[in-house]
């Protein structure tokens, strides 16, 4: 059958000025539509132009019993109407009445708001609702009080729908992600209860045709049980947004439509063997789409009410195909450096004649005419796998020529073995240095040596003061001043400058750096830079210069006396050659032995003095980190700024990267298997949204093995519901598991792992109820 015909289109109305509704139903004849929202009760009669009102049961009434959640018409009768009502009122409409007597009856049996209701399929006068309270009312219209409460020890019912396959049984959705299915004649008790999700489940429909049963939750997933015999999963989609509601398509067995609950306002019709691209799309509605039905056995038709006040009438002819445009090519790097590329492939059939040959020319495509929209599942793909090649396998000495680690090799190493925490850091950086030159990663092992240099000295301890300086012979008392990047300070004084240029290093070395700290300018006028940063240590840097007078090396002057050599100063910012700065003149051989010149210059006078860049290595240790990162080895960087400590503080970097750095890295070792250091990284972590993550997706939801219930006591193992603790034992040698439990999530039994693996490696049943178990 083709998927469009050619007397539908889509059509569209605006129903209300004031509100929208909240779900929508068709009558028996499917001519008819009825709308339920907060100020909305109306009848629509359908036609090929529109929509046309025929019916307004509330008017102008402001009784809350017409504020409806959902409405459901009976399957038997087009004259009977049921709403759910926000104040917990389930009210009962005779259409063929006049003015308030169609509201034919009242039940307010509900403690809390009532959200669904659904007529039985065969009996006129039987349905059930389901409420906040977390209870199932079933109701028969020949009363005026419900026959039967059904108790889903939940905190809300969201949907029921009577199976059409097996009469007298319903089922249920919770807000706690299980699903129960109850035979109305045993309200004690249900049949059937499974966790189906883990999040609330809002809506379930079944398969007209065969014994599925579909479930939508707030997880982002469609799930199809089969419900023959022990409930098993049939088959997921996953879709963008939370699940509000799905719908069977008729006459397509494989086809189901679902609209969001939330920021997805389109109406998505899937097949459900392609789970992650909906087979068609409906993108008319501007909000979120709250209702959609399908208009009897045309599976041509979908009807959709939103919050955008409007109905519409889906011809399917105009729905857009989103896998049209996806892309039919795919590669991905897998975790050991292989690549794997898939492409689409067309069908082909072999000839019908002639020898058969595995070579692409013996095949031809196929003649029958079948329309690609609706062979959506058939598309076929061929996979490629592209493995890492050993160069050095084939290599005439590659027993003694060692082969190079691979990028995976060395980031697992690595991850393995670094060790950000337990030992001070200059320990840690002299083991990681070496972790890092084991696995080739040089310019790491270089950047952890240049941490511990800096970093790893006893001096640099809280609050992060540091102060560095030269030796004081004449205050050791005053003897530590911090120094600080030269741009940062104040500019000399020119006439400063001059007096010391014309000075003699007898005069020069007169003034008084004693009296330094007592004066804010100093005694030689000169103001000294604040104590807010640290650039390098004195036992590390410095403990072979013995100037005495540091002002005259921060502004310039070096002094070199007639027989004293100049050292080598280990100092990054200080790159002057005082004797490469001299012209070298050519000595000749006869120059050698004379005596050298009376009155050799003792002072460098230089006419102009620049502000020295002084070099702070907390601006570099932020940009290296930031260059690993940019390189591609964020595991680097982070284990660096982690091994830190309370230093990092000191590092301009922005918490937003470093957040970033952290969900980088983590993601790289969930993607190699590597959970313990994933933890522990996150576990290092000082920023809350990382600490965080350990804390999703720990909810373990487990069913009594007697029962079948929820455990839901605060006792171990202990069942509330059955009284009983055999859950704890293990169902292979009948004793208490003491440590690491097992269990199937289909049977709910289980035991001591070692044992469950000595059985399971002969056998593929439980040993206590003989469930299929699926144990890996």
């Amino acid at each position: 059958m083709p998927d469009s015909v050619e007397d539908t289109s889509t059509i569209s109305l605006r129903i209300c000025l004031e509100g929208h509704a909240n779900a929508l139903a068709l009558n028996k004849d499917n001519n008819q539509i009825a709308l339920a929202g907060r100020s909305l009760l109306k009848v629509y009669s359908i036609n090929s132009n529109g929509f046309t009102e025929s019916c307004n049961m509330r008017g102008k009434n402001q009784n809350l019993s017409y504020s409806a959640n959902d409405v459901a018409w009976s399957t038997l009768d087009s004259n009977l109407l049921a709403t759910a009502a926000t104040n917990g009122v389930v009210s009962v409409w005779d259409l063929s009445k006049f003015g308030r007597q169609k509201q034919l009856l009242v039940y307010n049996e509900h403690e809390r708001t009532a959200h669904t209701v659904t007529f039985h399929s065969s009996e006129p006068n039987i349905l059930i609702s389901g409420s906040q309270d977390g209870t199932i009312k079933c109701f028969d219209i020949r009363s005026d009080k419900s026959v039967n409460t059904y108790f889903c020890n939940s905190e809300s019912v969201r949907d029921v729908k009577f199976s059409p396959h097996t009469q007298n049984i319903f089922s249920a959705v919770s807000e706690n992600g299980t699903v129960q299915l109850w035979d109305m004649r045993k309200w004690d008790k249900c049949m059937v209860q499974f966790t189906a999700h883990y999040g609330p489940v809002y809506t379930c429909d079944w398969h007209p045709t065969r014994n599925w049963l579909a479930t939508g939750s707030r997880d982002k997933q469609i799930k199809v049980w089969n419900m023959d015999g022990r409930p098993g999963l049939e088959h997921t989609i996953h879709t963008i947004a939370v699940v509000g509601r799905v719908k069977w398509r008729p006459e397509r067995t494989y086809h189901i439509a679902s609209c969001a609950l939330v920021v997805d306002y389109s109406v998505h019709v899937w097949d459900i063997r392609r789970p992650y691209i909906p087979f068609a799309s409906f993108n008319e509605h501007t909000n979120v789409t709250t209702g959609i039905a399908w208009q009897g056995s045309d599976s041509h038709c979908l009807l959709s009410i939103s919050k955008d006040s409007t109905i519409y009438k889906h011809a399917f002819k105009d729905a857009t195909r989103p896998a049209l445009k996806a892309n039919a090519q795919g590669a991905s790097l897998g975790r050991f450096g292989d690549i794997s590329f898939a492409n689409k492939i067309k069908e082909y059939e072999p000839k019908s004649s002639g020898a058969s040959n595995t070579k692409s020319s013996s095949f031809i495509r196929r003649k029958t005419n079948v329309a690609g929209s609706i062979q959506f599942h058939l598309d076929h793909s061929k996979m490629y796998k592209f493995m890492v090649n050993d160069t050095f396998s084939g290599h005439p000495l590659s027993e003694s020529v060692s082969r190079p680690t691979q990028e995976h090799e060395s980031f697992i190493g690595c991850a393995r073995e670094l060790v950000i925490s337990g030992k001070k850091l200059a320990e840690l950086c002299e083991h990681n240095a070496e972790v890092s030159k084991k696995y080739g990663k040089h310019n790491a092992t270089t950047l952890w040596n240049f941490i511990k240099l800096f970093y790893g000295s006893n001096h640099f301890e809280p609050p992060f003061e540091h102060r560095s300086s030269f030796s004081n012979q004449k205050n050791p008392m005053n003897s530590r001043r911090s120094t600080q990047v030269a741009s940062d300070w104040p500019q000399q004084r020119t006439d400063l400058g001059q007096d010391l240029n014309g000075n003699t290093p007898e005069t020069a070395h007169e003034i008084d750096v004693a009296n330094v700290d007592d004066d804010p300018l100093g005694s030689s006028g000169v103001e000294h830079p604040p104590t807010s940063s640290v650039i390098l240590s004195e036992t590390q840097i410095i403990s072979e210069i013995t100037f005495d007078n540091f002002e005259l090396l921060r502004n310039g002057f070096i002094y070199v006396g007639p027989t004293e050599c100049p050292k080598a100063l280990a100092f990054p910012a200080l790159h002057h050659d005082v004797q490469a700065a001299r012209p070298q003149l050519d000595l000749k051989a006869s120059d050698h032995e004379k005596s050298p010149p009376p009155h050799v210059p003792t002072v460098l006078k230089v006419s102009h003095v620049p502000p020295i860049p002084m070099w702070e290595p907390h601006k570099f240790v932020s940009d290296a980190l930031m260059l690993m990162n940019d390189v591609g080895d964020v595991q680097t960087a982070l284990t660096v700024l982690i091994a830190l400590g309370e230093a990092r503080k000191l590092l301009p970097i922005d918490d937003a990267l470093v957040e970033h750095w952290f969900y980088t890295y983590v993601d790289q070792l969930h993607r190699y298997e590597l959970w313990n250091e994933a933890c522990e990284v996150i576990n290092r972590s000082w920023l809350r949204s990382v600490q965080q993550l350990n804390q999703h997706s720990t909810a373990m939801h487990t069913n009594c093995g007697e029962c079948g219930r929820p455990m839901g006591g605060k006792v171990g193992w202990y069942c509330d519901k059955c009284k009983s603790m055999q859950s704890a034992k293990c169902c292979v040698c009948g004793l208490i598991v003491r440590g690491v439990y097992a269990w199937c999530q289909g049977c709910s039994h289980g035991g001591h792992i070692e044992h469950l693996q000595k059985y399971f490696a002969k056998h593929s049943k439980c040993p206590k109820c003989g469930h299929l178990c699926a144990y890996s």
